[in-house]
């Protein structure tokens, strides 16, 4: 066999076992080149790496093993074959949900050695090797002719239609990510103050529009939506101003220097726009570490991939992510794009919007009220029996997960009394226009998606909350109209008395004679297929979420978020005072426990999150008590997960001390109708 012929077998083979995965998941996922503003050469030159550089770079490989050792040579060329067709196995192998990872591996080795026999032993599979040498021009010119590859990647130049007026007061504008209204309210429907003080103070200055939903499910979709007043309708739409030429952006850009922060910059027009200066540039090196992190979770089984940095949500900086979760390493964080956003704005703020999208409190969940930082899994994309999260789980999982949405929701309005002190010690307050929002919500339901709208968990989902405060407003208006976030632009525009150059599908929130009926709109979409969903008045469907929420977590006390299993009473008790008389046999081994051994309490994250995996012959769910330093810190459930009992409970950092903090756990058994604790064996899985 000649060299070339060689050549084209691994060039073929590569660009159908490696290339042709990664670019499918990105040919659907355009917002990856979208938020990262990569240009046609950084692309071409991606592509060119993997279809090309590889397998040339193989060949001048083996041309000079060749010379030297021609047989090993030979061998080498039909073992890297086989790897590659193991790799194209695995992408199937993966999509099927009853092979697990043994079996995978096992069906995937078989293949291997079929292939290496049928190579070496026959004529037809090295010939039929070949024939799909083609592969090497088909699969980037299919991936380069894509639509919506094309269109995230080649900027309109079409000029933006802007208008004049007079009043151009500062405006700033944050949308927030996966934020449901149901996580802020207590059980009177109002913004639950204790828990959630600087939103709470917002509303009291701000026309709150109660009844708000949004139009979509996924941010690529719903943010758009929201700066452009147009529902998601259009197939094959990306959030580019080639699709979105008429937006928020586009209407001040005559009049307003802008600072936008986020991954919607292609959605301003350059001319009027900065963006985070921290944030670096992409390079070809950035942009292949973080397609060969999306390969990695392609081509590897679940349960391997569960220890990558995720790739969902946002799409900038995955490998730089690393495994700081599990490590708490690593000090950069979703704070600091905050913290960067509030030093933009400035004191001579006339004539200026500053705009955050801000991924919080999406998943990853690594955040306390108190601003600390700590380590966990992520469990983004994670699938169990081949469903999404939440659908094949059990209720103590959901709430473990619910818990800590909570807690970052807590941070979350730590930075918006952190942005609210910003503009008050600026003086200009009182003069700032303020929008507050989120693209949408989430479901924290057993059994139901946590992100497809269902009839049981719409309310989760697609209520948002929606906080307008106008210049020289000091009074709030809690208003009940049927919002939808496309009404965020023609609100505005009314309050800054501007008639809008183009038609909108919102309306003004503060035109009372021209409100919308009961009826809205919810889009549940991908690139190519699009449905629609309606939505009636969803107030009602809420009260399910809102009691459970309640029931779980009580409400004004942040407390009762330390204490899932309704037993707060035992918080901040001293253990001596509730352990009973005898151990229990229950034996639980930590992974992360060992966090706990050299606290510093200044350092870039703290240690608030315990987990382990119980031995224990019982068949239902143990209430557990987690004590640290000998104070009883937390209550929670075990749960099942993977074939075993685990537990996960969260910790306020107002128990941890600098040095060894001594972590103690007690199954929660009742005496007498009271609580009594029996403490169990616990080792640090090192």
């Amino acid at each position: 066999m000649t060299h070339w012929r060689r050549a084209f077998d691994v060039g073929g083979l590569t660009a159908l076992a490696l290339a042709y995965p990664l670019l499918e998941v990105l040919s659907q996922s355009p917002e990856f080149f979208v938020a990262r503003n990569t240009t046609v050469v950084q692309v071409l030159s991606l592509v060119s790496v993997i279809c090309l550089f590889l397998p040339t770079l193989w060949f001048a490989v083996q041309l000079v093993w060749a010379g030297a050792r021609p047989r090993a040579a030979t061998v080498a060329h039909t073992g890297l074959l086989a790897l590659l067709v193991m790799a194209m196995v695995m992408t199937w192998v993966n999509r099927v949900d009853y092979l697990q990872i043994l079996g995978g591996a096992a069906v995937v080795l078989v293949l291997g050695l079929l292939f290496v026999i049928g190579y070496q032993r026959t004529r037809v599979v090295p010939l039929f090797v070949t024939a799909l040498s083609p592969s090497i021009l088909v699969v980037p010119l299919w991936f380069l002719s894509n639509d919506a590859v094309r269109d995230a990647l080649i900027q309109t130049t079409e000029q933006a239609q802007t208008v004049e007026f007079d009043e151009v007061p500062p405006i700033v504008f944050v949308v927030f990510d996966e934020l449901p209204l149901i996580s802020l309210l207590d059980e009177n429907l109002v913004i639950d103050a204790v828990r959630y003080p600087s939103l709470a103070a917002l509303a009291k200055h701000s026309y709150w529009f109660r009844n708000t939903t949004t139009v979509s499910s996924e941010t690529m979709w719903a943010v758009p939506a929201v700066v452009a007043g147009q529902y998601p309708f259009e197939q094959g739409a990306v959030p580019t101003r080639r699709y979105y030429p008429n937006n928020l952006f586009s209407v001040l850009s005559g009049q307003y220097q802008m600072t936008v922060f986020g991954r919607f910059l292609q959605l301003c027009p350059p001319s009027s726009c900065t963006h985070d200066q921290a944030m670096p540039e992409e390079s070809l090196g950035r942009l292949l570490a973080d397609a060969s992190l999306i390969a990695a979770h392609i081509l590897l089984p679940e349960p391997v991939t569960q220890y990558l940095p995720t790739i969902t949500g946002d799409w900038v900086g995955l490998a730089q992510a690393r495994a700081w979760r599990e490590s708490g390493e690593s000090a950069e964080g979703r704070d600091a794009e905050f913290e960067r956003f509030l030093e933009t704005i400035e004191p001579a703020a006339d004539g200026r919007l500053y705009f955050l999208h801000s991924l919080l409190p999406h998943m990853p969940f690594e955040y306390v009220p108190s601003g600390h930082r700590y380590p966990a899994a992520d469990y983004q994309g994670r699938l169990v029996d081949g469903k999404r999260l939440f659908e094949a789980t059990d209720r103590a999982f959901v709430d473990v997960l619910y818990q800590r949405h909570l807690l970052q929701v807590g941070f979350v309005d730590r930075l918006v009394g952190r942005l609210l002190e910003r503009l008050r010690s600026l003086g200009i307050y009182d003069d700032t226009l303020v929008v507050v929002t989120s693209d949408h919500g989430a479901s924290y339901q057993p059994g139901l998606p946590r992100r497809m709208l269902t009839e049981q968990n719409a309310a989760d989902i697609a209520l948002v909350p929606l906080f307008i405060k106008l210049p020289g407003q000091q009074v709030g208006v809690v208003s009940e109209s049927n919002a939808q976030t496309i009404d965020i632009l023609p609100t505005l525009a009314d309050a800054l008395s501007i008639e809008l150059p183009f038609g909108t599908d919102g309306q003004s929130l503060f035109d009372r004679e021209n409100q919308r009926g009961e009826v809205k709109w919810f889009v549940q979409r991908n690139l190519e297929n699009v449905a629609v969903e309606t939505l009636g008045d969803i107030r009602s469907l809420s009260q399910a979420s809102l009691e459970r929420k309640v029931s779980t977590f009580g409400t004004r006390s942040r407390r009762g978020l330390y204490a899932l299993g309704r037993s707060e009473e035992l918080l901040g008790m001293d253990v001596s005072a509730v352990v009973g008389g005898r151990r229990s046999e229950v034996q639980i081994t930590s992974s992360n426990v060992r966090f706990f051994d050299d606290v510093v309490r200044t350092g870039p994250s703290l240690p608030l999150h315990v987990t382990g995996v119980l031995d224990t012959g019982q068949v239902e769910p143990i209430q557990l008590a987690v004590a640290l330093n000998g104070t009883i810190a937390a209550t929670t459930e075990s749960y099942g997960q993977n074939g075993e009992w685990v537990f996960a409970a969260m910790l306020s950092s107002d128990l941890l001390r600098d040095g060894r903090n001594e972590v103690t756990l007690f199954v929660i058994e009742s005496e007498n109708g009271e609580p009594s604790l029996s403490p169990v064996m616990l080792s640090a899985d090192r």
